[in-house]
């Protein structure tokens, strides 16, 4: 930990003219004394640290401290740095934050309008339309208990509707379908298990580490795991003809068939639970369950069951 921190230290003093030990301090979450002691171990390196006096002084890297730019060329630099700002736009990590810094010190600087120029040409906002600032701090708090492999507590709401309490062992987050989600080993179920990040409630950080080994990333089968315990079935749907830029933005396109009456016919295999309800409904008038038997004759229950609601309507 020490050794990230010296090295982050070095890339703020490239990236800025002098910064304070307050300031170091804050960022780093350690005491002045600590960032006193780290800049005599940055000197001793052999990297020239400078200290200026008075108001707006601090410390800075001597001017003629040069670094090799020549790693990485300008686009490259520009389509790491746009990756990692619009992932850190969410889950704030201290980590990505020091990993920004480093890359920038490796920008080639132009001029004052160099912040504009060979800008990456995507953007992607990680955050979808309803995000909030609870939605951050829960993101904040799990890749905290990630990093520090500390055990979690939360509310959790699972499909069925149930509102379970559960101990975690946190691993990663996953972004799936513009949801975010956790992969851990649960205590309570004692098996490795996805929980969406918006249903857990009352998330809470404990003084308990875990030591278990981390599935490599490559292991994971996120879809297997969403599909354990569920039964899945071939399901066919038939789209009118208005549903068709809906039906292109939902589904693969290996699995859409376009007819020539302007209707569509999607084939896919899905676990039976509310979101496959929720999908299909979510189409209205515009779709029908052509297969299986028992999913169409469960969409039309549901539907009559909405009828039912405004049916005493005046």
């Amino acid at each position: 930990m020490k050794l990230d921190r010296l090295l982050a230290i070095v890339m703020l003093l490239i990236n800025r003219k002098h910064i304070n030990a307050k300031e170091l301090a804050e960022y780093f979450e350690v005491s002045q004394r600590t960032i006193y002691r780290d800049i005599d171990a940055i000197n001793q390196a052999g990297i020239p640290i400078v200290s200026y006096m008075g108001a707006d002084g601090g410390f800075g890297i001597m001017e003629n401290f040069k670094i090799d730019k020549n790693f990485l060329d300008e686009a490259e630099i520009n389509t790491i740095t746009t990756a990692l700002r619009n992932i850190n736009s969410t889950v704030s990590n201290k980590k990505i934050s020091n990993t920004l810094e480093k890359l920038e010190c490796l920008k080639h600087k132009n001029g004052e309008n160099d912040k504009y120029i060979n800008k990456f040409s995507i953007n992607i906002d990680y955050n979808n339309w309803n995000s909030n600032n609870t939605d951050k701090q829960k993101l904040k708090i799990l890749n905290k208990a990630i990093d520090e492999k500390k055990i979690i507590n939360f509310d959790y709401i699972n499909t069925k509707g149930e509102y379970i309490h559960r101990i975690v062992e946190p691993f990663s987050l996953l972004l799936k379908d513009f949801s975010w989600y956790l992969h851990g080993y649960c205590h309570i179920k004692k098996d490795y298990r996805i929980f969406k990040v918006k249903r857990m409630l009352k998330l809470n950080i404990t003084d308990d580490l875990f030591s278990r080994d981390i599935p490599p990333l490559e292991m994971l089968d996120y879809q297997e795991e969403w599909y354990k315990d569920k039964p899945v079935h071939n399901i066919t749907l038939k789209f009118a003809p208005n549903a068709k830029t809906k039906v292109v933005d939902s589904f693969n396109e290996e699995q859409i068939q376009f007819n020539d009456d302007g209707t569509t016919i999607v084939n896919f295999k899905f676990p039976e639970d509310d979101w496959l309800f929720e999908l299909i409904l979510g189409f209205g008038s515009y779709v029908e369950v052509i297969e299986p038997a028992y999913l169409r004759n469960l969409i039309s229950k549901k539907a009559n069951e909405i009828v039912n609601i405004y049916k005493n309507d005046k």
